[in-house]
């Protein structure tokens, strides 16, 4: 079946699964409900609309750049209810809000339909809501880069090219020889298609469960319900898109991106005289 690609990235993102109230924590990877409320955004679909055209998608993700958590301290002012002539603030209820920083995944959705898998990628071209990664205050890095595979989603996922960003794919790179398990990118997929007959090596180990499915985003009646999840056996090594060569004194990267900084740092590099770095260098009489 056809399956849409999208690239998640962005300064922050935040993936709320089972988090109320003052404590809003954040999943390590994207959610369907997240990703679903992205899609809807982009469509011009509103909160109170059915979510129907969505059933029977098959959600996967690859975590490409793991990111870390960071935790925001987060204070309000109520300013629907200020009181008029007073001088008090209202404050809203004090959170503690978690999100990923610097984090980036590949995310798969799968469809019988490839026509409105095509409908859900010209919409992220051109979005009729602006859409966000999770959270309001997590807008994407840029315009989602996204590809269409005829293969299937745990393929789909595992073939395509390294998404993650120049810096961390080079910096994964060189330490490769140290820390080769940084080079592999954790799977996660529904269950439910797979066929009987399928390789032992693409299931887990156990299928979890997790209530990401959406039913309803209307403010009055969020709903959702609990869907399978599982870790595919053996992790993916994808193809870096950027090339480390080690040349003299110095790594040279192919990558166009960071060409200018590669230039300039060689260059102070070769620049400087070693003489400098110990003191040595002789005064003239």
């Amino acid at each position: 079946m056809p399956v849409l690609l999208m690239r998640l990235a962005a300064p922050m993102q935040s993936w709320g699964a089972s988090s109320r109230f003052t404590r809003r924590e954040t999943e390590m990877m994207p959610t369907k409900s997240g990703v679903i409320g992205m899609l809807a955004a982009a469509l011009g679909i509103g909160r109170d609309e059915p979510l129907t055209r969505f059933a029977g998608l098959r959600f996967g993700v690859r975590v490409d750049q793991p990111g870390t958590v960071m935790s925001d301290f987060h204070t309000a002012e109520d300013l629907k209810n200020e009181r008029p002539g007073s001088s008090k603030k209202e404050m809203l209820p004090l959170s503690v809000r978690y999100y990923l920083q610097d984090a980036v995944f590949l995310v798969g959705v799968e469809s019988r339909d490839g026509n409105e898998l095509e409908r859900y990628r010209r919409a992220l071209a051109s979005p009729y809501y602006p859409i966000f990664l999770g959270r309001r205050s997590c807008p994407p890095d840029g315009p989602i880069q996204t590809w269409m595979s005829d293969e299937t989603l745990e393929n789909a996922l595992r073939n395509a090219p390294w998404r993650a960003d120049g810096w961390y794919q080079r910096k994964v790179l060189r330490g490769a020889a140290t820390f080769p398990e940084r080079c592999f990118a954790r799977i996660v997929v529904e269950p439910g298609t797979m066929k009987p007959d399928a390789n032992d090596e693409d299931r887990g180990d156990f299928i979890d469960t997790i209530a990401d499915e959406p039913v309803s985003f209307d403010p009055r009646e969020r709903r959702w319900r609990t869907r399978g999840i599982m870790q595919l056996a053996d992790d993916a090594k994808p193809t870096p898109t950027v090339e480390v060569m080690k040349g003299v004194g110095h790594s040279v990267t192919t990558d166009g991106g960071d060409a200018i900084f590669d230039a300039v740092r060689n260059a102070m590099q070769d620049s400087e005289d070693p003489r400098d770095l110990h003191g040595s260098k002789e005064e003239t009489r």
